[in-house]
């Protein structure tokens, strides 16, 4: 796919973060460049609120990162073979415990839906910030003290699943037979993007896309799904581009 692009003109700058807004059509970058543009579009993840703030735009929102965390299957074995799911909880935005079969036929089961404590939180130091720590704090506090959308509940079924026993035995509800004993190592953890509402303390559960003729800012994707799907890409360029 990159170098589809790539043959299209596409240009790829890694490692080179947003920094700041400077003019109309202009953004700086953290290696101080300059890059002009006719239309941005702003899909950062977990710092799309921070870029769409400096356009002025969902203002009313913040990201509240919530930690995955999987168990690969590491027998020889392959007892499942396509993903399952629980049945949805339509009162709980995360998915619950499931298996989900990789391109390689890895078997994971997870994900955690455990409120991380700064937005890069994957493991105990990478790229902490503590601007980012008081706020995630404040705002999980709050929903807690309130139990807004049973927030409470949901954290004290996610603080359950630190035991790799429970985790696992979540799993071995959905299928009639799995050797629990291969559930074994911890794949490397996702972070979901989760938007809340700060006016009504409420995880938002439905596409947020805001803009105006100079820039397009997608601040919920809903499900990492969707960060990386070509039907939802081709609606944001058809109703906001």
């Amino acid at each position: 796919l990159k170098k589809d692009l790539m043959r299209h003109g596409v240009e790829f700058n890694f490692s080179e973060g947003y920094l700041k807004k400077t003019g109309a059509n202009a953004i700086l970058t953290e290696a101080g460049r300059t890059i002009e543009y006719g239309k941005l579009i702003n899909c950062a993840g977990l710092y799309a609120d921070k870029i769409a703030n400096d356009f002025n735009f969902g203002l009313k929102y913040t990201i509240l990162p919530f930690k995955g965390m999987y168990l690969k299957y590491v027998y020889e074995d392959k007892p499942v073979k396509m993903n399952i799911y629980p049945v949805p909880d339509i009162k709980n935005p995360f998915l619950g415990v499931h298996y989900t079969v990789t391109v390689d036929n890895a078997i994971k089961i997870g994900p955690t839906a455990m409120p991380a404590f700064w937005r890069e939180n994957y493991d105990f130091s990478h790229n902490f910030d503590i601007k980012e720590l008081l706020p995630v704090l404040t705002y999980a506090g709050w929903l807690f003290v309130k139990n807004s959308f049973g927030f409470r509940d949901l954290a004290f079924r996610e603080m359950l699943k630190y035991s790799r026993k429970h985790f696992i035995c979540l799993a071995e509800k959905l299928v009639r037979r799995i050797d629990a004993s291969g559930f074994k190592e911890w794949s490397k953890p996702g972070i979901r993007a989760q938007l809340l509402d700060k006016e009504n303390l409420e995880l938002v559960q439905d596409f947020v896309v805001s803009g105006d003729k100079n820039s397009v800012h997608i601040l919920n994707a809903v499900s990492p799904a969707f960060t990386s799907s070509f039907p939802f890409t081709r609606w944001v360029v058809e109703n906001h581009v």
